[in-house]
């Protein structure tokens, strides 16, 4: 009996000691990583290449820290099996968000839900996504504050375990447009019918491209999901509402032109109404 509790109370006693190896190792390389890191965005003047560049570092990093763990704990399988036990225990208790979080990384990995480039909604957040990293992913934020749905210059940072707490919307799997709306206000007194043919005309001319060149990816994205729609071309619906004529139009577009198809088709339904005086803004 006193020998087998003094070859656990030993077993304890080296897995203590290579714990504290491991974490002066951690340490001793993040350390290093940061001083690393430090001279990349010195000497990377390219945005790109500096991004790639901090990846490859950080990969490299981890790699040696798993090496340099496997040395540590070489000398005795007893050893490792104890740590991990104290460590599995530690982490269910105390990291589980942490764990939820890494679990989302691998989802995110494989299932491919999305990708860094697509821009996406998850949790009321809108963004491009910059980066996906073990613990969260990044998106450079869209709307909020900023109307049109263009960006705000700022960086929100998610944890990956809201893909399994929240939905998410991605803009560009699959199918890459958007239906998209303008409402404009017509006087009662104008010759609606008119404003309508002349905006259709608008319409058709400024999304044909786009009219085509969706109908080649609804095709495409049919064979992988059940996505179809029997007409992709330009709607306008009218309306009577607080004593005007409301007509809205509905047409497609990419997700990061919105605000720019908005502004490039008012100045031409602004310059149509000035040469033609039986219509007027509501």
């Amino acid at each position: 009996m006193y020998t087998l509790f003094n070859n656990q109370s030993e077993a304890m006693q080296q897995a203590l000691l290579n714990s504290l190896y491991s974490i002066v190792v951690l340490i001793l390389l993040y350390g290093i990583k940061r001083y690393t890191m430090r001279i990349i965005r010195k000497k990377a003047y390219d945005v790109a290449k500096q991004f790639t560049t901090q990846k490859i570092a950080k990969g490299l990093f981890v790699t040696v820290f798993i090496i340099g763990l496997l040395i540590i704990w070489q000398d005795s399988a007893t050893h490792i099996v104890t740590f991990i036990g104290f460590f599995t225990a530690g982490l269910a208790i105390a990291m589980r968000d942490i764990i939820l979080n890494m679990i989302g990384a691998l989802y995110i990995l494989w299932a491919n839900p999305f990708k860094v480039g697509d821009r996406i909604e998850i949790a009321g957040q809108i963004g491009d996504v910059i980066d996906i990293r073990l613990l969260q992913f990044s998106v450079l934020e869209v709307g909020n504050r900023i109307s049109g749905e263009q960006s705000t210059g700022r960086i929100t940072h998610i944890p990956n375990m809201h893909v399994f707490n929240f939905p998410l919307s991605n803009y560009e799997k699959g199918f890459k447009y958007i239906w998209h709306e303008m409402k404009i206000p017509i006087d009662k007194n104008s010759d609606w019918e008119l404003a309508k043919r002349l905006i259709y005309a608008l319409l058709e001319e400024h999304t044909q491209g786009t009219v085509e060149e969706a109908r080649g990816q609804i095709d495409e994205a049919g064979k992988k999901h059940l996505i179809y729609y029997n007409n992709l071309t330009p709607t306008i619906y009218t309306e009577l509402k607080d004593n005007q004529i409301l007509l809205t139009i509905r047409y497609l577009c990419e997700p990061r032109q919105t605000r720019m198809s908005e502004h490039i088709l008012w100045e031409a339904i602004l310059k149509l109404f000035q040469v033609n005086e039986e219509i007027k803004l509501g």
